[in-house]
Parts: structure tokens; C-alpha cells; sequence
């Protein structure tokens, strides 16, 4: 795949991919499958099923939260390194090959999916000739089978990641490795739209679950209402992530537009640069 580089003066924008693109098959296919490969542990076995998983659940967060407090956020999405450092701290035996588990799962059905109108948004922006990216924090190997499978790959010229950048969002560098990137759609208030906005860009917040008040909105009123600030406050309050990243205040965390799904990224997008 080639990189990114604003040739021939054709805009680029990237693009967020799970909740924005697809669905992997994370939730219901490698973790439960890592669950299972856990409860054998010396510490989990014999426990009911409930239980050991609960206990393996916790252990996974509690290990992706030693490394985001820690500052290592390229590692916090190193599953492969975090399964393992919990089946030992449970006292059993190496995990599965995560790569392997993602791509075996992508051939079961229902376990990954194209997000509603993701095809239709990517084909109009390639039809308009703006060349699109994926900055995604999923490692390259977890993202590219599924993109591959859900039969979307070829409308990303590059797939970013942060283990091959050593960035992960939303460190603006990661965007920033990007040449001639101008706008960037995730659906991650901190992660992607904390980090398009260090990093100078525009920044489209792709919220499905929008107050009705702000979806009826015209796509290029939503961002500047009242209630898409009071939303976006509490979205904030209330993400996972913001004690990892003091930087994530409210006025550096609001989109320059907010879109339902990636067809209506498309329209603005378009309105912007088409």
C-alpha cells in the first residue's frame, strides 16, 4: 500500500475504522475466545464460567490501564502482549496468535460487519477523486484482514497504526505523519477529535447516537448548537479515556462538523473540499 502524500495537489482525509467503518470481531469472537483460553489458568480453573470470566475481563482492563497510566499508549492496543501478560499473571499458558484468532473469526458469519452507509461514503469520496486513509489505533495486523474481508481495502491508500508509527491517537504526531492530511471522521471524542485538533486538521465527530435536537440539524448547524456542546461535555465527562489525557478539555474536543455515519461524513467532506 502506498503512503499517503498529498501528490498532485489531491486532498486527503482519513478516516477512523471501528464504529466509524466496521465492526471487527473483537466483542464477539477473539476476546470471548481469549476468555475461554484463560479459564484453564491454574488461577481461573474450576471457577464458573461467570466468575473466571469476569476475573479475566477485569485483568485485560486493568492491564490496559497499567499502560495508558503509564504513558505507553502504543502498547495499550498490543492485545497480543496484554493476553499474554494476563494468562501468566493467572498462571497459564501462552495465548493464541491474535493476528491468526482475527482472521479466523472474519470467515465466521455475523461476526464482523460493514457499518450502514460506510461503502456508499467511501465510493462517493473516491469518485471525487480525494484520496482516503485509515488512522486507526487497531495494530495492522487486526484491521487490514478485516477491512480486506468486509471487501472495503481498496479504497484506503494507506492503513496508519501506531505500531508502525510509534504514535498512538490521539498524539497529534500520528496525524501528522500523514503529508497533505486535511480532515479526519472518527467517532472517538479524545482519540479522534481531541487529535485532529492538535494536530491542526478539521475534525468530523461521527456520533450515531445524537440528541434528536441535534440530528434534525442540517449538517453544517450541528456542530455550532448549544445542545452538540452540552452532548459533547458529557460525552467527555463520562469517556473511559479522559483521565489518561488531561489535555482533553472541552473547548480543544469540539468537532468542526458531526455526522450521523460516513455517507454524511462524505456530504461534508465534500461540501469542504468537492
Amino acid at each position: 500500500m502506498p503512503n499517503a502524500n498529498g501528490r498532485d495537489g489531491a486532498v486527503v482525509v482519513s478516516f477512523d475504522l471501528d464504529g466509524v467503518i466496521m465492526q471487527n470481531p473483537f466483542d464477539k469472537g477473539v476476546t470471548p475466545h481469549i476468555l475461554g483460553c484463560l479459564r484453564a489458568s491454574r488461577d481461573l480453573l474450576g471457577l464458573p464460567v461467570e466468575e473466571a470470566d469476569r476475573r479475566g475481563r477485569t485483568a485485560i482492563r486493568e492491564a490496559w490501564g497499567r499502560r495508558a497510566a503509564s504513558g505507553e499508549f502504543v502498547s495499550c492496543y498490543d492485545w497480543d502482549g496484554i493476553y499474554e501478560e494476563v494468562s501468566r499473571g493467572f498462571g497459564g499458558a501462552p495465548t493464541p496468535d491474535v493476528s491468526e484468532l482475527v482472521r479466523a473469526y472474519c470467515e465466521v458469519d455475523g461476526m464482523i460487519s460493514l457499518l450502514p452507509r460506510a461503502h456508499s461514503g467511501l465510493e462517493r469520496l473516491r469518485a471525487a477523486g480525494l484520496r482516503v486513509v485509515a488512522i486507526t489505533n487497531g495494530y495492522h495486523a487486526y484491521q487490514w484482514p478485516v477491512l480486506q474481508s468486509l471487501g472495503v481495502a481498496e479504497y484506503f491508500e494507506s492503513v496508519v497504526t501506531p505500531e508502525a508509527a510509534g504514535f498512538a491517537k490521539p498524539d497529534p504526531r500520528l496525524f501528522e505523519s500523514v503529508l497533505g492530511l486535511a480532515a479526519h471522521v472518527g467517532d472517538n471524542l479524545i482519540h479522534d477529535v481531541l487529535g485532529a485538533n492538535l494536530a491542526g486538521l478539521r475534525s468530523v465527530w461521527l456520533r450515531e447516537g445524537l440528541p434528536v435536537e441535534v440530528a434534525r440539524l442540517p449538517t453544517s448547524e450541528r456542530a455550532s448548537s448549544s445542545a452538540l456542546r452540552d452532548h459533547a461535555r458529557l460525552a467527555l465527562e463520562t469517556s473511559p479515556y479522559v483521565q489518561y489525557h488531561p489535555e482533553a478539555v472541552l473547548e480543544s474536543s469540539l468537532p468542526d462538523a458531526v455526522v450521523l455515519d460516513a455517507d454524511e461524513a462524505a456530504d461534508v467532506l465534500l461540501q469542504w473540499y468537492g
